[in-house]
């Protein structure tokens, strides 16, 4: 009788022990399987990402330039304003600027950029669909150089990168 109170105390704290530990691995677990999954998703994103840029041109001043890409990829692009671009550029005097430019929803600023319109723009208006062109503006400071070697980089919001020539 004097070791069977020992013994059922040890067992009840072994069999909490155990429930406590099968509690924590279930739910550690869970979490790996919704951090996979969460993960896929993003992957997918990635692999259905394809812009193709149409064409540029930069305006006689040197300060705007304008850019059509074209989503050829089955992801929509739908927040701009997640989107990065970095200009790479030399001045009239051949200074080099590297800036992030941030993105603007109306009127453009120095270093701004903003979606001037979207092509076709039926299915989900304001969104990027698939097969649809959006005209991109960028208002630089200072203005454009002539020199060749001038270059945008368009990250998306699923961090896929573009390199446009411009």
């Amino acid at each position: 009788m004097e070791n069977s109170i020992p013994a059922l105390v040890i067992a009840a704290i072994m069999i909490f022990a155990a429930v406590l530990i099968a509690g924590a691995t279930t739910s550690s677990v869970d979490n790996m399987n919704q951090s996979w999954r969460e993960m896929e998703a993003i992957s997918e994103e990635r692999l259905g990402t394809e812009l193709t840029v149409v064409s540029t041109q930069v305006d006689g001043t040197g300060t705007l330039v304008t850019a059509v890409v074209r989503n050829e990829g089955r992801t929509a692009i739908d927040d701009f304003a997640a989107m990065d671009i970095i200009a790479n550029y030399p001045d009239a005097g051949s200074q080099r600027y590297i800036n992030w430019l941030s993105y603007a929803e109306a009127t453009l600023q120095d270093n701004t950029w903003t979606v001037a319109s979207i092509a076709a723009d039926y299915r989900n208006p304001g969104v990027l669909d698939s097969g649809e062109q959006m005209t991109i503006e960028i208002q630089l400071n200072p203005a454009v150089g002539s020199a060749p070697e001038r270059w945008l980089v368009l990250a998306t919001e699923t961090g896929v990168s573009y390199t446009v020539y411009f």
